[in-house]
Parts: structure tokens; sequence; C-alpha cells
């Protein structure tokens, strides 16, 4: 293509572009796939319960969830775990993929030169 050049991307920039792709990844599969790996404790009136929770439930984003605690007249109160857990799969997950793909191939230069 005439007049088109390649320009090669900075660590830092790809650093960026990937960990940003990551934690979209991320995101999309635990937002359409209900794993229920984020804790919760669910208040009652008489009782208290720790269960877990998928990721739209625990953001507030299932209305069907929501509905089914105001009728049984529950409440969620989101644990450190599950914020925890929430930390790590959408910010040190992506981080170490990110880092890990933006590494420069020391090694493999160094083999070559012998």
């Amino acid at each position: 293509m005439p007049g088109f050049t390649f320009i090669s991307m900075n660590n830092s920039l790809k650093f960026v572009l990937v960990f940003i792709a990551s934690v979209s990844l991320m995101f999309m599969i635990f937002y359409f796939y209900p794993a229920k790996i984020f804790d919760v404790k669910l208040i009652g009136k008489v009782a208290e319960e720790a269960t877990e929770v998928h990721l739209t439930a625990f953001l507030g984003l299932d209305h069907e969830f929501k509905n089914e605690l105001a009728v049984t007249h529950v409440e969620m109160e989101r644990k450190l775990a599950g914020w925890m857990i929430m930390f790590i799969c959408f910010i040190g997950l992506p981080t170490m993929i990110a880092y890990r793909l933006t590494l420069d191939k020391k090694k493999s230069s160094a083999e070559e030169q012998n």
C-alpha cells in the first residue's frame, strides 16, 4: 500500500490496550455467564445467610434478583471477600496478562546472538 507506514507500539501503549481488552473480556465473561463467585450476606428479619451470587446480582443489575429480595424483605450486603474477588478478576488478572504480553523477549534475543 503506498503511503502506509507501520507504526510500532511502544510497550506502555501495548500494555494499556491489552489491559483494557482483558478487562473487557473478563467483564463480559462474568456478566453473561452466571458464575456465583461473589460473596454477599443476605440479611432477613429473622436470620442471616452468607452466599455467593453472580456479577450482575452483586452489582445490583439483575432485576429479577432485586425483585426477589424485595418480595422476601431480604437485604443484600456485599462482603469484603466479594469485592476482593472482583478486584482480582477485573484488575489483577488483566494486569498480569498485560504485563506478560508486553515483556521484552530478552532470552530469545540472547539466543539469537549465540
